[in-house]
């Protein structure tokens, strides 16, 4: 059964069957007026949305592109993007998102960087993702769930929220108090050892120390650059914008009644759902993201209008993404490891 999860080809039948449910749910008793919307989009208007839909993954790119080089200064844009897509695409096909970090690593040391210099910058990546993510949608939050008298919406935003900050707190004692946090990591490995939850737990213990050591590297080689820092964070504040900025884009090129003025509203219930998909662990988080989706924007643009939108949108954000993601990481895994970053230039004057 284990492998079976593991199976690629598995999980992606997995998505499309809660994609299908969650899309049954949406359209169930307003599929017709949703499909004649559908079917009427003009070519170039999904096009537009397919660019919208895909820009988050440039910034991605470029993101990746500045931390390995803040290592290697040859590290090109390309590899970047390619890095980003195929997290992406294994995130998207793994329960809770757990497998598209260690792809990366493997993206990472295909194109010329160590493991442990790839390991490093995932877990900077990540801490730093959820910092920014935090902050973005902690300020919306504040700003636009007073506006929406929903106590459901507001509860699960709020607890999302919390958990995301738990999650900051823990890697924030990681860098700040390594001791305090090893002791902590090994007590919590010991009790669930004893209470038979795991196995080899010295072997647990062994490997998340030397995680904490990639952590640690990283975070001399980015969070000690100040410049760097800020420049990543900048971007990811970009990237949210822009990928919470999606559904509004999607309902403006449908023709929706939707106003310009509605657009922070647009981009603090977009973050809800992002923010809410925490808690779904399955594959792409399908099936909930749907069903929620149309939920949530209901509450502006009414059902079949949400649903209309909510299609091009998954599609644009996840669905395009995920392919591309997964065409690069099949040619990676056929590939030979690239020429080392040393190897294919010339150490500068």
């Amino acid at each position: 059964m284990k492998k079976l999860l593991n199976n690629y080809l598995f999980n992606l039948l997995l998505i499309m069957t809660l994609t299908f449910f969650g899309l049954w749910f949406a359209l169930y008793d307003s599929y017709e007026q949703v499909l004649a919307t559908v079917i009427a989009m003009p070519m170039w208007r999904i096009g537009v949305i397919v660019f919208w839909g895909l820009a988050p993954q440039l910034v991605y790119g470029l993101i990746l592109t500045l931390m390995a080089k803040s290592l290697h200064q040859r590290y090109p844009y390309r590899h970047g993007l390619m890095n980003g897509l195929i997290g992406t695409f294994v995130s998207g096909i793994t329960p809770s998102s757990t497998g598209g970090q260690f792809a990366q690593t493997y993206t990472f040391k295909k194109q010329g960087l160590s493991a442990t210099q790839g390991a490093g910058l995932i877990w900077m990546d990540f801490y730093i993702y959820q910092i920014v993510l935090v902050l973005e949608t902690l300020i919306l939050f504040l700003w636009k769930m007073a506006d929406f008298p929903n106590a459901s919406i507001t509860f699960a935003f709020a607890l999302a929220l919390l958990f995301n900050v738990i999650v900051i707190v823990v890697l924030w004692i990681m860098v700040e108090f390594p001791k305090l946090y090893h002791f902590i990591f090994s007590w919590a490995i010991t009790m669930l050892g004893k209470m038979r939850f795991i196995k080899n737990k010295e072997k647990i213990v062994d490997s998340w120390n030397e995680q904490m050591i990639h952590f640690h590297d990283a975070v001399g080689a980015v969070a000690g650059n100040k410049q760097l820092f800020w420049k990543i964070s900048g971007l990811y504040a970009l990237r949210f914008t822009i990928y919470f900025s999606t559904p509004f884009v999607v309902a403006q090129l449908l023709g929706l009644d939707v106003k310009f003025n509605q657009f922070i509203d647009f981009l603090a219930l977009a973050s809800f759902v992002t923010m809410a998909n925490t808690f779904v662990p399955l594959p792409g988080s399908s099936g909930a993201t749907e069903g929620l989706f149309v939920l949530v924007f209901s509450t502006v643009i009414g059902k079949s209008g949400a649903a209309s939108m909510m299609i091009f949108w998954r599609f644009a954000t996840f669905y395009v993404p995920l392919l591309t993601g997964g065409y690069l990481f099949m040619r990676l895994k056929r590939s030979r490891r690239f020429p080392t970053l040393q190897e294919t230039t010339k150490d500068p004057d």
